[in-house]
């Protein structure tokens, strides 16, 4: 008995359509015609080996740039580009798994939006202009134990629905909220029968501010790195900052061989999540992908 293969699109009967220079089947859907290969498997769009992709992404890991990626493996610069993007795609989720608890600390930072096409203009035909639009502002949470969370908010200041909608799934056991006196986050807090302590009038060490501020430096120099990168992939970068960053957090690596025991370890999970993530993107879809475009382009 033959066993039917159906269009991974649509879900209706396809037949064989030839087979690709590898020698792997294809099929084509009887109804949408696309052609599609029966092999769903993490390995169907990479020709290259295990030991190479983990290689590629102890790159990502160490913030090489692409092109090194790309000379030193001697691979073509669209398949960096690919495996980037399947490493991103694995960690699409991956803040949506945090669960923040003990003291957590609350705020924003800023960057400049500068690309031209995502200038709008007003009814009238103006170009809008002002400091707070022409800001990206990014939502970050930080437990005082070093676990952090990073969000692409909106253009100009947060709005308490924007804090609800980005953190709700992630607040565990909070005893206290630590803010820094921002009207939109002490309505976010009031959600939850918590402390609330001003972190900026608080006097006590316990509560600085330093914590949050380092996490902010070292966002902002790991974006300095990647500089060239569009803007409408910030989240993906966002994403891998803050499981690199968490990770070396929770490894508690004394000194460089345990750090280095740490990276390892972070490629090895990070294959797997590769491994995990479905394939049916290819180098097309990932250019075409929108990323943060409707915030890019929404002005309240």
């Amino acid at each position: 008995m033959s066993t039917r293969i159906l269009c991974p699109t649509c879900r209706n009967q396809s037949y064989k359509n030839g087979k690709t220079k590898s020698g792997v089947q294809r099929y084509r859907c009887q109804l949408c015609q696309k052609t599609f290969i029966s092999n769903q498997s993490p390995n169907k769009h990479f020709r290259n080996s295990p030991q190479l992709i983990m290689k590629f992404i102890g790159y990502m890991i160490d913030d090489v740039t692409l092109e090194v990626a790309a000379r030193n493996l001697e691979i073509n610069i669209k398949t960096a580009h690919y495996y980037r993007y399947m490493v991103f795609q694995s960690l699409l989720s991956y803040q949506d798994e945090i669960k923040l608890s003990g003291s957590v600390m609350i705020d924003e930072t800023f960057l400049s939006i500068r690309e031209k096409k995502h200038k709008i203009l007003r009814p009238d035909g103006k170009d809008i202009r002002g400091l707070s639009f022409n800001q990206l502002c990014i939502i970050t949470m930080i437990s005082l134990t070093g676990i952090c969370l990073a969000k692409v908010s909106s253009r100009g200041m947060a709005q308490p629905g924007d804090f609800m909608r980005l953190f709700n799934q992630n607040m565990g056991n909070v005893k206290r909220f630590l803010h820094d006196g921002n009207p939109k986050q002490v309505q976010f807090m009031n959600q939850y029968e918590s402390d609330k302590i001003n972190s900026r009038k608080n006097e006590s060490d316990e509560y600085s501010t330093i914590i949050v501020d380092s996490l902010h430096s070292n966002l902002k120099r790991y974006l300095f790195k990647h500089a060239g990168y569009r803007l409408k992939y910030l989240q993906h970068y966002l994403n891998f900052f803050v499981y690199r960053y968490n990770h070396l957090i929770l490894s508690n690596s004394k000194n460089i061989t345990e750090q280095i025991q740490a990276k390892n370890l972070m490629i090895i999970d990070l294959y797997k999540r590769v491994m995990k993530t479905s394939k049916s993107i290819n180098y097309k879809t990932y250019l075409n992908d929108r990323g943060i475009t409707d915030i890019l382009e929404k002005h309240r």
